[in-house]
Protein backbone atom coordinates (compact mmCIF):
# COMPACT_ATOMS: atom_id res chain seq x y z
CA UNK A 1 0.00 0.00 0.00
CA UNK A 2 1.47 3.32 -1.05
CA UNK A 3 1.78 6.57 0.87
CA UNK A 4 -0.98 8.10 -1.28
CA UNK A 5 -3.50 5.97 0.61
CA UNK A 6 -2.57 7.42 3.98
CA UNK A 7 -4.55 10.63 3.55
CA UNK A 8 -7.72 8.60 3.03
CA UNK A 9 -7.00 5.93 5.60
CA UNK A 10 -5.62 7.81 8.59
CA UNK A 11 -8.32 8.95 10.99
CA UNK A 12 -8.01 12.03 13.19
CA UNK A 13 -9.64 11.55 16.58
CA UNK A 14 -12.61 13.90 16.86
CA UNK A 15 -15.59 14.34 19.15
CA UNK A 16 -18.01 11.43 18.90
CA UNK A 17 -20.93 9.96 20.79
CA UNK A 18 -20.43 9.97 24.52
CA UNK A 19 -20.48 6.56 26.17
CA UNK A 20 -24.01 6.22 27.52
CA UNK A 21 -23.26 4.67 30.92
CA UNK A 22 -20.57 7.14 31.99
CA UNK A 23 -20.78 10.62 33.57
CA UNK A 24 -20.09 13.62 31.29
CA UNK A 25 -16.50 13.71 32.58
CA UNK A 26 -15.79 10.98 30.00
CA UNK A 27 -16.18 11.86 26.33
CA UNK A 28 -15.52 9.31 23.60
CA UNK A 29 -13.44 10.94 20.84
CA UNK A 30 -12.64 7.90 18.70
CA UNK A 31 -13.69 4.27 18.47
CA UNK A 32 -13.12 1.36 16.11
CA UNK A 33 -12.90 -2.43 16.43
CA UNK A 34 -9.51 -2.15 18.20
CA UNK A 35 -9.78 0.74 20.67
CA UNK A 36 -11.96 3.29 22.43
CA UNK A 37 -10.38 6.69 23.13
CA UNK A 38 -11.98 8.79 25.88
CA UNK A 39 -10.95 12.28 26.93
CA UNK A 40 -11.38 12.56 30.70
CA UNK A 41 -11.65 15.73 32.82
CA UNK A 42 -12.00 15.93 36.60
CA UNK A 43 -12.39 19.50 37.79
CA UNK A 44 -10.51 20.80 40.83
CA UNK A 45 -12.02 19.15 43.96
CA UNK A 46 -14.75 17.60 41.80
CA UNK A 47 -16.68 14.53 42.93
CA UNK A 48 -17.79 12.12 40.19
CA UNK A 49 -20.58 9.71 41.26
CA UNK A 50 -20.32 5.92 41.12
CA UNK A 51 -19.99 4.53 37.58
CA UNK A 52 -18.76 1.45 35.69
CA UNK A 53 -15.76 0.88 33.42
CA UNK A 54 -15.15 -1.96 30.98
CA UNK A 55 -12.76 -4.87 31.60
CA UNK A 56 -10.56 -3.93 28.63
CA UNK A 57 -6.83 -3.42 29.27
CA UNK A 58 -6.30 0.35 29.28
CA UNK A 59 -3.58 2.89 28.57
CA UNK A 60 -3.89 6.22 30.42
CA UNK A 61 -2.05 9.18 28.87
CA UNK A 62 -1.76 12.19 31.20
CA UNK A 63 -2.13 15.64 29.64
CA UNK A 64 -1.35 17.94 32.57
CA UNK A 65 0.36 18.16 35.94
CA UNK A 66 -2.35 17.40 38.48
CA UNK A 67 -2.80 16.35 42.10
CA UNK A 68 -4.00 13.23 43.90
CA UNK A 69 -7.27 11.54 42.99
CA UNK A 70 -9.23 9.06 45.15
CA UNK A 71 -11.12 6.23 43.45
CA UNK A 72 -13.59 4.60 45.84
CA UNK A 73 -14.58 1.10 44.67
CA UNK A 74 -17.97 -0.37 45.46
CA UNK A 75 -18.75 -3.86 46.73
CA UNK A 76 -18.21 -6.11 49.77
CA UNK A 77 -14.47 -5.89 49.23
CA UNK A 78 -14.58 -2.22 48.35
CA UNK A 79 -11.46 -0.13 48.76
CA UNK A 80 -10.17 3.33 47.93
CA UNK A 81 -7.27 3.61 45.50
CA UNK A 82 -5.14 6.74 45.71
CA UNK A 83 -3.88 7.86 42.30
CA UNK A 84 -0.70 9.87 42.81
CA UNK A 85 -0.08 13.25 41.12
CA UNK A 86 0.33 13.00 37.35
CA UNK A 87 2.77 14.71 34.99
CA UNK A 88 2.30 15.86 31.41
CA UNK A 89 3.33 13.13 28.98
CA UNK A 90 3.44 10.29 31.51
CA UNK A 91 1.34 7.18 30.93
CA UNK A 92 0.09 4.11 32.78
CA UNK A 93 -0.90 0.68 31.48
CA UNK A 94 -3.55 -1.19 33.45
CA UNK A 95 -4.48 -4.88 33.02
CA UNK A 96 -8.08 -5.66 32.15
CA UNK A 97 -10.45 -5.42 35.13
CA UNK A 98 -14.08 -4.35 35.30
CA UNK A 99 -14.45 -1.48 37.79
CA UNK A 100 -17.23 0.36 39.57
CA UNK A 101 -16.07 3.40 41.49
CA UNK A 102 -16.60 7.04 42.34
CA UNK A 103 -13.88 9.66 41.88
CA UNK A 104 -12.78 12.58 44.04
CA UNK A 105 -10.17 14.98 42.71
CA UNK A 106 -8.27 16.10 45.80
CA UNK A 107 -6.18 18.64 43.90
CA UNK A 108 -6.49 22.37 43.38
CA UNK A 109 -6.18 21.94 39.59
CA UNK A 110 -8.11 19.82 37.07
CA UNK A 111 -6.95 16.36 36.03
CA UNK A 112 -6.95 15.82 32.25
CA UNK A 113 -6.00 12.59 30.52
CA UNK A 114 -6.90 10.09 27.83
CA UNK A 115 -8.34 6.68 28.60
CA UNK A 116 -7.42 4.34 25.71
CA UNK A 117 -9.29 1.04 26.05
CA UNK A 118 -7.69 -1.84 24.12
CA UNK A 119 -10.62 -3.84 22.78
CA UNK A 120 -8.59 -6.29 20.69
CA UNK A 121 -6.25 -7.38 23.50
CA UNK A 122 -7.67 -10.13 25.79
CA UNK A 123 -8.46 -8.87 29.27
CA UNK A 124 -5.99 -11.30 30.89
CA UNK A 125 -3.11 -10.64 28.49
CA UNK A 126 -1.43 -7.77 30.36
CA UNK A 127 -0.53 -9.02 33.84
CA UNK A 128 0.85 -6.00 35.72
CA UNK A 129 0.46 -2.25 35.99
CA UNK A 130 3.22 -0.36 34.19
CA UNK A 131 3.98 3.33 34.69
CA UNK A 132 5.82 5.33 32.03
CA UNK A 133 7.40 8.49 33.39
CA UNK A 134 7.20 11.89 31.69
CA UNK A 135 10.47 12.75 29.94
CA UNK A 136 12.97 14.94 31.75
CA UNK A 137 13.17 18.48 30.39
CA UNK A 138 14.61 19.40 28.03
CA UNK A 139 13.49 16.17 26.34
CA UNK A 140 16.06 14.36 24.21
CA UNK A 141 15.05 14.28 20.51
CA UNK A 142 14.43 10.92 18.88
CA UNK A 143 12.12 7.92 19.08
CA UNK A 144 12.47 5.37 21.87
CA UNK A 145 10.49 2.36 23.04
CA UNK A 146 9.09 2.83 26.57
CA UNK A 147 7.04 -0.38 26.83
CA UNK A 148 7.11 -3.60 24.83
CA UNK A 149 5.51 -7.02 25.11
CA UNK A 150 3.93 -9.51 22.72
CA UNK A 151 0.63 -7.62 22.52
CA UNK A 152 1.50 -3.95 22.97
CA UNK A 153 4.31 -1.52 22.29
CA UNK A 154 4.51 2.16 23.26
CA UNK A 155 6.99 4.54 21.66
CA UNK A 156 7.71 8.20 22.42
CA UNK A 157 8.88 10.58 19.69
CA UNK A 158 10.35 14.00 20.50
CA UNK A 159 11.26 16.26 17.57
CA UNK A 160 14.15 18.74 17.96
CA UNK A 161 13.02 22.23 18.94
CA UNK A 162 14.69 23.69 15.86
CA UNK A 163 13.50 21.38 13.07
CA UNK A 164 10.79 18.96 12.07
CA UNK A 165 11.21 15.18 12.19
CA UNK A 166 9.71 12.17 10.47
CA UNK A 167 8.24 8.96 11.84
CA UNK A 168 7.35 5.88 9.84
CA UNK A 169 3.73 4.91 9.43
CA UNK A 170 4.79 1.38 8.47
CA UNK A 171 4.06 -1.55 10.73
CA UNK A 172 1.08 -2.74 12.81
CA UNK A 173 -1.97 -0.58 13.41
CA UNK A 174 -1.39 2.11 16.00
CA UNK A 175 -2.66 5.26 17.68
CA UNK A 176 -0.66 8.51 17.74
CA UNK A 177 -1.32 10.76 20.74
CA UNK A 178 -0.18 14.40 20.66
CA UNK A 179 1.24 15.50 24.01
CA UNK A 180 1.50 19.18 23.07
CA UNK A 181 0.35 21.39 20.20
CA UNK A 182 1.97 20.27 16.96
CA UNK A 183 1.49 19.97 13.22
CA UNK A 184 1.46 16.63 11.42
CA UNK A 185 1.89 16.39 7.66
CA UNK A 186 0.25 13.28 6.23
CA UNK A 187 0.51 12.65 2.48
CA UNK A 188 0.89 16.39 1.91
CA UNK A 189 -2.08 17.36 4.09
CA UNK A 190 -1.12 19.28 7.24
CA UNK A 191 -3.15 19.07 10.44
CA UNK A 192 -2.76 21.02 13.67
CA UNK A 193 -3.11 18.80 16.73
CA UNK A 194 -3.67 20.01 20.29
CA UNK A 195 -2.84 18.09 23.50
CA UNK A 196 -4.77 14.83 23.58
CA UNK A 197 -5.67 14.80 19.88
CA UNK A 198 -5.16 11.39 18.29
CA UNK A 199 -4.52 9.95 14.84
CA UNK A 200 -5.34 6.33 14.02
CA UNK A 201 -2.76 4.68 11.73
CA UNK A 202 -3.89 1.46 9.98
CA UNK A 203 -1.31 -1.23 9.21
CA UNK A 204 1.01 -0.21 6.34
CA UNK A 205 4.04 -1.59 4.58
CA UNK A 206 5.55 1.86 4.00
CA UNK A 207 4.92 5.58 4.45
CA UNK A 208 5.86 8.39 6.82
CA UNK A 209 4.41 11.26 8.84
CA UNK A 210 6.27 14.56 9.26
CA UNK A 211 5.94 16.30 12.63
CA UNK A 212 6.67 19.95 13.38
CA UNK A 213 9.66 21.17 15.42
CA UNK A 214 9.25 20.48 19.14
CA UNK A 215 6.41 17.98 18.65
CA UNK A 216 6.04 15.18 21.20
CA UNK A 217 3.93 12.09 20.52
CA UNK A 218 3.21 8.77 22.16
CA UNK A 219 2.47 5.92 19.77
CA UNK A 220 0.36 3.02 21.05
CA UNK A 221 1.13 0.07 18.76
CA UNK A 222 -1.16 -2.98 18.76
CA UNK A 223 0.82 -6.13 18.06
CA UNK A 224 -1.99 -8.57 18.83
CA UNK A 225 -3.67 -10.18 15.74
Amino acid sequence: MKISCIAACLVLGSAGAQTQSLPPNYKTTFENSDIIVMRVHYGAHEFVPMHDHSAYPTVYVYLNNSGEVDLKHEGPNGFTAHRPPTHTGAFRISPGMAERHSVTNLGDVPSDFLRVELKSIPSDDLKEVFRGEAPALPATPGTRTEYHDAALKIERTQCPTTESCTISSAGPRSLLVSIGTAKASIAGSERTLTPGDTVWVPAYKDGSIRLSAGAQFLRVILQYP
